[in-house]
């Protein structure tokens, strides 16, 4: 029993796995009695747990049991009413609804999109109890904030009316995952109004969280437009505040089929962006290395969610970035995958769905990815490959190189079965793509929050830096061109959702091992 809990694996990893096993079986059956009844035994195993810790005699084992009931019975209580009576059961014309803003979903056609809760409709006659969640398309003169609860006398177009053919099963299946039922527009001459929370305190502090948030993007929207003409800015501020609303469609789809449009939605590859950026600029101050990285930590994660007005991959992300920070400043053993898992399960509290998330399943497998094989390559390969080499310069330069190749190869790995499995194709021009995409992506960055800040300071200096930030955005914008149009490296491939977990499994499963070995022959050899 004593190898089962082997470095780099702790009782977070276990009690993350089950607590995730039992989300997922109940997104799969649904069924209330069976929660009630999972109830009942994660707290008879709970008690029995404490009873033999009391006696001396801990049995951890069946806490992290009691997980998995937990998970299924936290899971359907969470969305209970989604799974009772789901938006998409209701027969009829939704004209009004009561709904949570619960989510900001970016910019499209010039229109503010929100997801919202929505847990009431209007048929014109009576109000009835179905819910689920909606976007929002909002242009109103009334501004909306996260969390505000509003009432709206306007359309649910519900998706299981949008999308009818078959060849569409599949979107509105994707969009049901997400428990995504509808859309509906809030236009300037729609009546709709809000509710603000009980408790004033907490409703100014959301406010004023939220205009703050507006203000600093607007701030980078105008800083960037100044000097970049209007496509070298669509892209500048897609990669630097992830508002893709205006980048032509042309290219857009470059991005798409070079297999790098990532780098236009913020996601943790944005977040490690910054923190890398703020970690270099620290390094100029006498600041030792955990400092600089909790500042760097702190700074990104309380201003960077802010300017991306709250999106959901950059909230999970920054639990990541923040946990895994942890992990770095107060773990001599840098447990870095149990801080990843702990992270994991805090995301799953807040949100249980997001285990389908195809963000979150991406980014989670890309950094476990990253932190069990880079140690495994930077052993056996890279330590081995430079240890003979004296210059200090070209062996600098060959172990980042070399690093920064092996962590886009293995991310890519690590999300490979998933990928083929929710989007049927295998996309190996990505891999050489993103070589050279992910480092003109850092640059574009650091250049435009480099002119963010010198434009607040003395406009006319920023255009030094927009300058650098126009040449590389061209480069990027010819090189997905380029890539785009390479087609023998794409091939169409089908693979089921049980199939792609197993070959993860095993990708993970065999870092895990390995790690655990070189773990044991490091400490044999003390």
């Amino acid at each position: 029993m004593k190898k089962l809990y082997s470095y780099p694996i702790t009782y977070i990893f276990y009690i993350t796995l089950s607590f995730s096993f039992g989300i997922s079986l109940s997104l799969k059956t649904r069924s209330i009695f069976l929660s009630y009844l999972f109830l009942i035994v994660a707290f008879i195993l709970l008690i029995l747990s404490l009873i033999f810790a009391f006696l001396n005699k801990p049995k951890i084992y069946l806490a992290i049991i009691s997980c998995f009931f937990i998970g299924y019975g936290f899971t359907m209580a969470r969305y209970y009413k989604i799974f009772q009576s789901p938006l998409s059961d209701f027969e009829g014309d939704i004209k009004g609804y009561r709904a949570k803003i619960i989510e900001y979903d970016g910019v499209v056609g010039f229109r503010d999109r929100y997801i919202a809760y929505v847990d009431m409709i209007y048929d014109g006659k009576n109000w009835h109890d179905y819910a689920g969640n909606i976007r929002i398309y909002h242009n109103s003169q009334k501004p909306i904030y996260l969390n505000d609860k509003i009432t709206v006398y306007a359309k649910i177009n519900l998706y299981k009316n949008i999308f009818t053919n078959y060849a569409e099963e599949n979107i509105k299946n994707s969009l049901q995952n997400k428990m995504l039922f509808g859309v509906s527009s809030i236009y300037p001459y729609i009546n709709f109004t809000v509710q603000k929370s009980d408790f004033q305190i907490i409703g100014f502090i959301k406010n004023y969280i939220n205009e703050y948030g507006l203000y600093f993007r607007n701030i980078a929207k105008k800083s960037l437009g100044k000097f970049l003409n209007p496509i070298n800015y669509s892209v500048a501020q897609g990669i630097t505040i992830g508002d893709k609303s205006i980048i032509p469609k042309n290219i857009n789809q470059y991005f798409i089929d070079a297999g790098i449009s990532h780098i236009l939605a913020i996601s943790g590859l944005h977040i490690s962006m910054v923190l890398y950026i703020l970690f270099l600029a620290l390094s100029f101050f006498p600041i030792n290395f955990y400092k600089r990285i909790l500042i760097s930590t702190v700074i990104t994660a309380a201003i960077y969610p802010a300017v991306t007005l709250f999106s959901v991959s950059i909230i999970r992300a920054s639990i990541m970035a923040f946990c895994l920070l942890i992990s770095y400043v107060f773990d001599k053993n840098r447990n870095s995958v149990n801080s990843l898992f702990l992270a994991a399960l805090i995301i799953l509290i807040i949100e249980p769905n997001s285990i389908r998330e195809i963000s979150f399943q991406f980014s989670f497998l890309a950094t476990l990815g990253i932190i069990l094989y880079y140690t495994i390559f930077d052993f056996y390969v890279l330590n081995k490959t430079v240890k003979n080499i004296n210059n200090h310069f070209i062996k600098n330069l060959i172990t980042k190189s070399a690093a920064f190749l092996f962590i886009n190869l293995i991310a890519l790995i690590s999300i490979l079965p998933l990928s083929v499995y929710h989007f049927s194709i295998l996309n190996l021009t990505s891999i050489i793509s993103n070589i050279f995409a992910v480092p003109l992506a850092f640059i574009i960055l650091a250049s435009s929050i480099i002119t963010i800040i010198t434009f607040q300071i003395f406009s006319p200096l920023s255009v030094y830096p927009a300058s650098t930030v126009e040449f590389f955005t061209n480069i990027l914008i010819n090189l997905s061109e380029k890539f785009s149009d390479i087609k023998f490296l794409k091939y169409k491939i089908s693979c089921n959702l049980y199939l792609a977990i197993f070959i993860t499994f095993i990708i993970m499963t065999v870092g895990l091992i390995i790690r655990i070995k070189m773990n044991e022959k490091s400490e044999s050899d003390i």
